[in-house]
């Protein structure tokens, strides 16, 4: 949907500002309005489970629904008019190894409602409800002291339906996460390259890098947003670039412990002729125990730890 630019413009945004504090306060007030006192605490761990659950790399598994109402905007006619809302629902299923490490494996699963698409011979757009293709990610983690680390691989796989893109893709991805006293900072670069299908060519490298700053009692304030580079673009219409704020808040609903969270995102770089403009985000993340692994391998014991058991011993 990224058609050829019809003209060149400024690359950055020229309604930040004004406009970008009333979307952002908006958000931050809907999520304070949230009903928390249904939300229990936890106990002095929340704090450190919220900050699992910020780290891709670690071994919580977590089924997310998440929905998105997307705007849109460019040069084609009637493109800032367009509108569309797509939930998705992504499992998280981390399956701990022997030697202590993780391979957490995420799919993801959307319906879009709305998605415009435009018809060059009527020169207006058309809007579908369908399912789209599947993203995934597959990825091997550990820990090494503050860090974690990972590699692995995303893609997708096309369900040929009418916003498919009939492409099957795949390609590397690596993780660096880091661990701090007042939350979690980290670097997600991954590549999707076509492999198969009759799509057009597709060739798209991202960086996703995201802080969160823990503010007490479970809730976090931070952003994740994902940048991307389109090689097979014109070389002015190639960035996506995204900006945003996300405010969370880790909790329990009686015995169920869930992350709930809101954010708003910006696209400051976008594709000319028609891309989103503002995304705002709901998700709400309930925190399960893998069916597929239900009883993990016990990690292995580190030499200090065993040293320790064996003194009294001794």
């Amino acid at each position: 949907m990224e058609n050829e630019a019809s003209g060149c413009r400024d690359r950055f945004p020229v309604r930040l500002g004004v406009e970008t504090l009333k979307h952002l306060s908006l958000c931050i007030a809907v999520l304070a309005l949230v009903p928390c006192a249904i939300l229990a605490q936890v106990g002095p761990n929340i704090d450190e489970l919220a900050k699992e659950l910020a780290n891709p790399g670690a071994a919580n598994a977590t089924l997310n629904f998440k929905l998105e109402y997307r705007t849109f905007d460019g040069d084609l006619p009637g493109a800032d008019d367009q509108d569309s809302l797509t939930l998705t629902f992504q499992p998280v299923l981390p399956f701990k190894l022997p030697n202590g490490n993780n391979l957490i494996f995420r799919p993801a699963f959307p319906y879009v409602w709305d998605q415009p698409g435009f018809n060059a011979e009527e020169l207006a757009f058309e809007n579908v409800d369908s399912f789209g293709d599947i993203p995934y990610d597959l990825l091997y983690s550990w820990q090494s002291g503050a860090w974690t680390l990972g590699a692995g691989i995303v893609g997708s796989i096309p369900t040929y339906t009418d916003l498919s893109s009939e492409n099957w893709t795949l390609g590397p991805s690596f993780l660096a996460v880091k661990t701090f006293d007042w939350g979690v900072a980290g670097l997600f670069p991954f590549h999707n390259e076509k492999i198969g299908g009759n799509g057009p060519e597709t060739s798209i490298t991202s960086l996703q890098y995201f802080l969160f700053y823990g503010l007490g009692d479970g809730w976090q304030i931070g952003t994740g947003p994902t940048n991307s580079y389109d090689w097979n673009a014109d070389t002015d219409d190639g960035w996506t670039v995204p900006i945003g704020l996300t405010l969370a808040k880790t909790a329990a609903w009686g015995n169920q412990l869930v992350k709930l969270s809101l954010g708003v995102e910006k696209n400051v770089i976008a594709p000319e002729a028609f891309a989103s403009d503002w995304k705002y985000t709901l998700q709400i993340s309930p925190v399960v125990k893998n069916p597929f692994q239900s009883n993990p391998p016990a990690s292995p014991i580190d030499p200090a730890t065993r040293a320790a058991l064996l003194a009294p011993i001794r």
